[in-house]
């Protein structure tokens, strides 16, 4: 009765933060513009009783890599200032350059002073330690004291037709009241212009720090504000924190301009262009709107209940295969996990809702409105440039501590069909690892090297972080006879190190584990694991995995160490293998999200800020056929 009851008030409270009693009075109909119209699949990510990854298949090749690590005691090795609560990423692509903006506040949401940061990567993977962008606003009060002012936002960069880049940023809180958006520009070699109000709000009755963008002395710059200012499309993502402008209702005419309450739809819009000039417009909480005229005027939005949805940030863009996607946290209750994508031919009908990134590490430190998750996603908006390849690139926050970003190979897939043979020899040393599912902390790097020498690669695994562990998964042909192999090589003793074959549910069909002495280890069930040999150490090892259909047998350096063992979950075929250098995260894990103040402050995890000793793993010829029936 008491997980009926907190279901019940979870579902009471995103009703009234999402439209969920609209959507009871006005059910989706063949008018809806956009429809999810897959197997009715409700991710199983409840805090007590699902998964972090809602039991989907993983869009395969995704490499997810960690942008920042929050270090409130070594800031040196984070962002330089220590604060840990960071989220909103933002993202961009402009001459040869990866450039992701985010806020960041001391420890909780909308708890001032806040700050913006930027960092920049030449591939993706590797990024720049951030930089305070956007700095400290304060006011100083009559009576000497200092106020200071939050940073909120919904856009964070602008390509202007002059390519010239703009980083814009709001002082103020989310519902109109605030000191307005500032905006600089970024120059090629890294150097920025000063800083300068693009907008202040109507409502604000102090002095700015910051002069108007018409007191620049750069005419080109000028013209690049002047250029954002008159775009009507890209301007839609201003208007929860522009909502009282004086000019914005004849500027815009959108019908979902109400009387400012905070509740109606026009919050994290994002959207993709059709190819018959259609622009599809989507907002948090399922609202999607149209316009037919390039942003002249807008339909009423509609509520899209097919969209199971968290709360957070729906991604929406339009694929270089001319396909279109939608990026969001498929989750039936107010957890953000996992974040997912599902496609679409006609950026209609959508389909195939598969995983990006499905992991929740614990969160690290306390802070108000923490929730769990990977969440608040963001790619790169049309005219803010597109990387090289085909590949889909989003940004997002994970606990509203790290920032995180992920490569998405194009088109989008979930099963593989004929024989896997991966001796990583045409893939390049730090690139990617093609057809690979890589999870990739700061202190856990999962990356192809040349090892033991340069004519030869492979992948290694690496771990140092008490909190999080590195993974990689390989999706092969789904059957129930399958032979498995590969070659392991222990370079430094790993605290354990996992290697599962799961079902494309997620089901742990067989579970090995090579521990800190080197036994290697299988577990039946939930029984204990129990040892059956052991690896030489440093050197290469090859292990093999016969699968039958109930039962597999398992070999060591040519030696059987198990016949006949039989799955640990009946009725699943097997589909991927993982490699993880951690135990794996039940949902129980995942500290319960509290909203408000009722997440006491006080705690932090002993020792998060700290690395432990390395280990180090490599993987090497991996193989998967399907025997002959």
């Amino acid at each position: 009765m008491a997980k009926k009851n907190l279901r019940i008030l979870l579902l009471v409270a995103y009703g009234i933060m999402g439209g969920y009693f609209h959507a009871l009075a006005n059910p989706p109909d063949s008018s809806d513009p956009v429809k999810y119209i897959g197997d009715p699949i409700q991710s199983n990510s409840d805090y007590k009783e699902g998964y972090h990854d809602g039991q989907l298949r993983p869009a395969i090749g995704v490499q997810s890599y960690q942008i920042l690590r929050a270090n409130r005691t070594h800031p040196e090795w984070s962002d330089g200032l220590g604060w840990t609560y960071n989220h909103a990423p933002m993202l961009a692509y402009w001459r040869g350059k990866f450039y992701c903006e985010y806020l960041s506040n001391p420890t909780g949401e909308h708890i001032p002073p806040g700050v913006t940061f930027l960092t920049t990567s030449p591939d993706g993977k590797n990024w720049a330690q951030p930089k305070v962008i956007f700095p400290i606003y304060y006011l100083v009060k009559e009576d000497a004291k200092i106020e200071f002012i939050h940073m909120h936002q919904r856009m964070g960069f602008y390509v202007a037709p002059n390519d010239r880049l703009l980083v814009l940023a709001y002082y103020g809180a989310n519902e109109g009241y605030g000191v307005g958006r500032v905006v600089r520009e970024v120059y090629e070699d890294g150097t920025v212009s000063p800083i300068y109000f693009i907008r202040p709000n109507d409502n604000w009755e102090d002095e700015l720090m910051y002069p108007l963008y018409t007191e620049s002395p750069d005419q080109g710059f000028i013209k690049a504000c002047q250029a954002m200012l008159a775009d009507k499309v890209q301007r839609v993502q201003w208007w929860e924190e522009d909502r009282f402008a004086k000019d914005y209702k004849e500027f815009y005419r959108v019908p979902w301009i109400k009387d400012g309450d905070g509740q109606e739809p026009g919050k994290g819009f994002s959207f993709y262009t059709k190819e018959d000039g259609t622009i599809v417009g989507f907002f948090k909480g399922r609202w999607v709107t149209v316009s037919k005229d390039e942003g002249e005027t807008w339909s009423e939005p509609v509520y899209c209940e097919t969209l199971t949805y968290s709360g957070a940030k729906v991604w929406a863009q339009r694929l270089d295969n001319d396909r279109y996607a939608l990026v969001y946290n498929p989750a039936n209750s107010s957890a953000r996990h996992p974040l997912s994508i599902a496609t679409s031919d006609d950026g209609e009908k959508f389909d195939h809702l598969v995983n990006v990134h499905g992991e929740v590490p614990p969160k690290r430190f306390w802070g108000r409105e923490k929730r769990p998750g990977p969440q608040y996603v963001r790619g790169i908006i049309e005219g803010n440039g597109n990387p090289p390849g085909n590949d889909l690139w989003v940004v997002y926050s994970v606990n509203k501590e790290d920032m995180w970003v992920s490569r998405i190979p194009v088109p989008v897939q979930w099963h593989v069909e004929g024989p896997v043979q991966d001796d990583f020899s045409d893939m390049q040393p730090g690139g990617v690892v093609t057809n690979w599912n890589i999870y990739s902390p700061q202190w856990c790097p999962v990356e192809v090297v040349d090892f033991p020498a340069a004519d030869h690669r492979c992948l290694r695994i690496s771990d140092r972080d008490p909190y999080d562990y590195a993974k990689a998964v390989r999706v092969f042909q789904q059957a129930e006879e399958q032979s498995i192999s590969f070659r392991v090589f222990v370079e430094s003793n790993p605290h354990l190190f996992d290697i599962e074959v799961v079902s494309a549910d997620g089901s742990r069909l067989i579970q090995t584990r090579i521990d800190n002495a080197l036994d290697f280890l299988t577990k039946k069930n939930s029984a204990e694991y129990a040892r059956h040999g052991s690896l030489r150490p440093k050197e290469w090892n090859t292990i093999e995995i016969q699968t039958h259909a109930k039962s597999f047998d398992l070999l060591l350096n040519g030696q059987t160490l198990v016949s006949g063992g039989p799955f640990s979950a009946q009725g699943k075929k097997p589909e991927r293998i993982i490699f993880r250098t951690g135990e794996y995260r039940l949902t129980d894990d995942v500290q319960e999200y509290k909203s408000g103040d009722d997440f006491k402050p006080g705690w932090d995890e002993p020792g998060a800020d700290d690395p432990v000793a390395a280990a180090r793993i490599y993987i090497d010829d991996f193989k998967a056929i399907q025997k002959t029936q």
